[in-house]
């Protein structure tokens, strides 16, 4: 691997795991094994270094997530096939893009946060269409609230990822997915 791509998974790993007080040249440069000046031999800052990163996992999910809205399929084949991708990209990234978002969103670093915010509101806004779509043609409950299932389908990826790391990083973060799909999509369907 090379020396920026190591730089990058050591950056992920530092934000999801220890936060970003802890995401700094010198805790990058002792994970990767080169010198502090190193890092900025291949980023500009460590601004850059964390732009990249949220970036690199957030284009690729929201490319996804369009897909299966934009998909033929009916919305709850769609809000299960969701709910699978996001699983997928949970168990790719190992938990770390959900809490990277977290952190990103709670951070007092303005662009970083309000690129964290820009994309979580696309995501829901995404997952809404489907709901929205589903309650038209009598498949989900009437009564749902659009932004509460979609905030809380992103709270729960960030919920199974933290259970993960608690549980000592062992096995798939989401045990038994076709159970959690059938727990989201039971109080939603009419």
């Amino acid at each position: 691997m090379e020396t920026k791509e190591k730089i990058l998974k050591a950056g992920a790993e530092i934000i999801a795991h220890e936060g970003l007080r802890s995401f700094t040249a010198k805790n990058l440069a002792k994970r990767v094994g080169i010198s502090d000046a190193a890092v900025f031999k291949h980023f500009s800052s460590m601004e850059e270094v964390a732009q990249e990163l949220f970036d690199r996992f957030t284009s690729d999910c929201l490319r996804r997530v369009e897909r299966v809205v934009r998909s033929k399929k009916d919305p709850k084949e769609k809000l299960e096939k969701l709910i699978e991708t996001q699983i997928r990209m949970l168990e790719r990234t190992k938990g770390i893009l959900p809490l990277i978002c977290l952190e990103l969103v709670r951070s007092n670093r303005k662009p970083l946060k309000e690129k964290a915010s820009a994309v979580l509101n696309a995501y829901a806004s995404l997952v809404k269409e489907v709901i929205k779509e589903g309650v038209e043609k009598g498949v989900f409950k009437e009564e749902l609230d659009l932004d509460e299932v979609a905030y809380s389908l992103i709270g729960l990826m960030q919920a199974k990822a933290f259970q993960w790391f608690v549980r000592g990083k062992k096995g798939r973060i989401v045990r038994d997915p076709e159970t959690l799909k059938k727990l989201v999509l039971t109080g939603m369907l009419r």
